[in-house]
């Protein structure tokens, strides 16, 4: 990128047509992917399985709770 610079003009103008040019380009690419991969996929289903394991601790600790409740 040194090299780059460099080897142009080195005027404001220059510059910032290359850094224009690089966030383009990386704006591109991130924007390119936008199907999942497998990985994001299973990341998605932990994701999800956590927090039906969340809802059902917090389901139970509620019938516990009920249950103590009734009984006292």
């Amino acid at each position: 990128m040194r090299n780059i610079l460099r080897s142009m003009k080195s005027t404001r103008n220059s510059k910032v047509l290359v850094a224009f040019f690089l966030i383009a380009t990386a704006v591109f690419a991130v924007s390119a992917c936008e199907e999942k991969g497998a990985a994001e996929k299973a990341g998605e289903r932990i994701d999800q399985g956590m927090e039906n394991v969340g809802d059902a601790y917090k389901e139970g600790v509620e019938e516990v709770k009920d249950e103590i409740d009734d009984h006292s």
